[in-house]
């Protein structure tokens, strides 16, 4: 039931718990390495769990778009 929020970013998903009255309780989550730079103000969604009548969601910032990423997706507009 909630594959729905996965790989979306956390702000929304928690909005949606929010309106259909879910119980939620967030794990963070980071990589112990630091080889691809994130983005720390967005968050998405990895696991969502249930337990107890709640879930369980671990979220983890978002990979940082690269400049060449940013520029292609740019000139697809």
């Amino acid at each position: 039931m909630q594959e729905r929020f996965l790989a979306r970013p956390w702000e929304a998903v928690r909005q949606e718990m929010a309106a259909e009255g879910l119980r939620y309780e967030v794990i963070e989550t980071r990589s112990p390495r630091s080889f691809f730079p994130i983005d720390e103000t967005q968050a998405y969604v990895l696991r969502v769990q249930e337990q107890e009548g709640r879930c369980i969601v671990t979220i983890a910032s978002a990979p940082r778009r690269s400049i060449s990423a940013a520029g292609y997706e740019e000139s697809l507009r």
